[in-house]
């Protein structure tokens, strides 16, 4: 559980549930959660972890700003970094220093970690480990972690919503952004610096 109601702290989306959709989220009601739209879920603060797909040639990030009329996404090797927390806080959080005021922020953390609670659970073994989803990095001294990752803003168009898929261009050169309303934009970008570094 990511909140505990008797400190003041209350979440709505069911601890522990899986998911495959960010549009139909178990939550603690019953029902369901779209985290696909913020802010929302008023008096909450939840927490989840997207795990990216280790074959992919990449993985990726994505926030609309319809209004702003941008996008900001992030690009990421996935055997590097295998997980997204995704972290909402609406004022959830009853207590000092927060006392229900952080209110609509979000947090998009690229890591390969348990969730957001450190060394020490993410390098024993947990249920994502268990299912052969790394949880941690071992480091060798002969071998140096090289972590590259892409972040970039692109204008987008009239009608342009949440990002559904990013896809290479031709010479890897570039990305074009697709949004569920089925409007585009382009970012030029070098992709192969994910996996080559150049």
């Amino acid at each position: 559980m990511f909140e505990l109601p008797e400190q003041g702290g209350y979440s709505s989306l069911k601890a522990g549930a899986e998911f495959r959709s960010l549009a139909k989220v178990p939550a603690a009601n019953g029902g369901t959660a779209d985290l696909t739209r913020f802010p929302a879920r008023r008096g909450f603060e939840d927490l989840v972890l997207l795990v990216s797909e280790a074959k992919a040639p990449f993985a990726w990030t994505a926030v609309t700003f319809p209004k702003e009329r941008f996008v900001w996404f992030a690009l990421k090797d996935p055997r590097v970094l295998r997980q997204t927390v995704f972290w909402l806080s609406n004022g959830g959080r009853h207590y000092p220093p927060w006392s229900g005021r952080h209110v609509g922020v979000m947090g998009l953390e690229e890591v390969t970690s348990y969730f957001h609670l450190g060394l020490a659970e993410s390098a024993r073994p947990n249920p994502l480990s268990r299912k052969e989803i790394p949880t941690c990095i071992r480091l060798t001294p002969d071998q140096p972690l090289v972590v590259r990752y892409i972040m970039g803003v692109a204008q987008v168009p009239a009608g342009f919503d949440r990002v559904v898929s990013i896809e290479p261009k031709a010479q890897n050169r570039g990305i074009t952004l697709r949004s569920a309303s089925g409007k585009k934009t382009e970012a030029a970008l070098n992709l192969d610096f994910l996996t080559r570094g150049c």
